[in-house]
């Protein structure tokens, strides 16, 4: 388990076909995801039917010419949960999926899922969330396209209805979102405002974007994924293939070590180091025993295993007990007042 949770986000870059979902499941385990998420999508229950017959871009997808044909391709169905979430399981990676509806909490409770996501655009669909909350199980609420009220509204919501363990993502929902709209400072202010886990739902494009909001303070990175970005569907292209999603994972983890330590300290190492990179004070020129040391007769040179000059005044003023060659560290037992 990585100390930030991962989750590659398979999303609808499965296009309806178990097989191709199979193969991204297990890119995203060997990417180095902590979960892979799905979307449990019923067309009916989620898009009008008035609206099925509209024209629409196809999105390369065979045979999909009308919103109606597209939320079909994509709807999964009680099989594909099964086969997907038995997959996940073998593989030892945690299977998590967005509901759309009612009806799909329902199936993903009777394959037991253990975590819910809800999705930006569901942040006011009080009667989904209140259904999700009830189940009692931990909650990762997406709050694109969403003001700071309502994020609020949703979050009394959630606990009042049952969550007691709830995360928020923090999220723009474009796609892409380019890195002057990805608004990384709003992690730190949903930290702040609802004293909750925060993570980042990234639509940029690359690795970047997502391991700098690990250093704002995101403890939860979810990033589409796919197994290639020229796969037909309208989300292949803002995916993250498996060496991109390994990077982030990597370089996330590496980022979080360097700023976990929340106070100042100095390692063992670090401690030795000091005594190369610091000075000592030193004799600036020959000197007899019984003389009285004077600012003109030091010097302040590396290693720092002897003086330090902090005390430098200290020793202005004591006699040598013994002579001193230039360049000499000048310890106490040296000196007498």
């Amino acid at each position: 388990m990585n100390e930030i949770y991962y989750i590659a986000e398979i999303g609808l870059n499965h296009n309806g076909d178990i097989p191709l979902a199979k193969k991204m499941i297990k890119a995203a385990k060997h990417s180095g995801a902590d979960a892979v998420k799905f979307q449990s999508i019923k067309a009916n229950k989620l898009v009008s039917p008035k609206i099925f017959s509209d024209p629409i871009d196809g999105f390369g997808l065979p045979g999909v010419k009308t919103v109606g044909d597209f939320w079909e391709k994509v709807s999964i169905d009680k099989n594909f949960h099964l086969e997907i979430s038995k997959y996940s399981q073998e593989l030892e990676i945690e299977f998590i999926s967005t509901p759309f509806d009612i009806d799909s909490v329902d199936l993903l409770e009777e394959i037991n899922v253990k975590k819910y996501k809800i999705a930006s655009g569901d942040l006011t669909h009080y009667p989904l969330l209140d259904y999700i909350a009830k189940k009692q199980k931990p909650i990762i609420l997406s709050t694109g396209g969403s003001k700071i009220v309502e994020i609020n509204e949703a979050v009394e919501r959630l606990k009042n209805a049952g969550c007691n363990d709830l995360k928020l993502l923090h999220c723009v929902s474009l796609y892409p979102t380019s890195s002057k709209e990805a608004n990384l400072d709003a992690i730190s202010e949903l930290k702040s405002k609802f004293k909750l886990p925060v993570g980042f739902s990234d639509h940029t494009i690359g690795h970047h974007i997502p391991i700098a909001a690990i250093a704002k303070g995101a403890t939860l990175i979810e990033k589409h994924f796919t197994i290639d970005k020229n796969l037909p569907g309208p989300d292949q292209q803002i995916s993250a293939e498996p060496k991109e999603f390994s990077d982030i994972v990597e370089y996330g983890n590496e980022i979080y070590s360097a700023i976990k330590e929340k106070n100042k300290i100095l390692t063992k190492d670090e401690i030795k180091m000091t005594r190369i990179i610091r000075r000592s004070i030193v004799a600036s020129k020959d000197l007899d025993i019984n003389h009285r040391i004077k600012f003109d007769d030091l010097d302040f040179k590396r290693p720092g295993t002897g003086i330090s000059p902090v005390k430098y005044n200290k020793i202005i003023g004591m006699r040598l007990k013994s002579s001193i060659k230039k360049d000499d560290i000048i310890n106490m037992s040296n000196l007498e007042k």
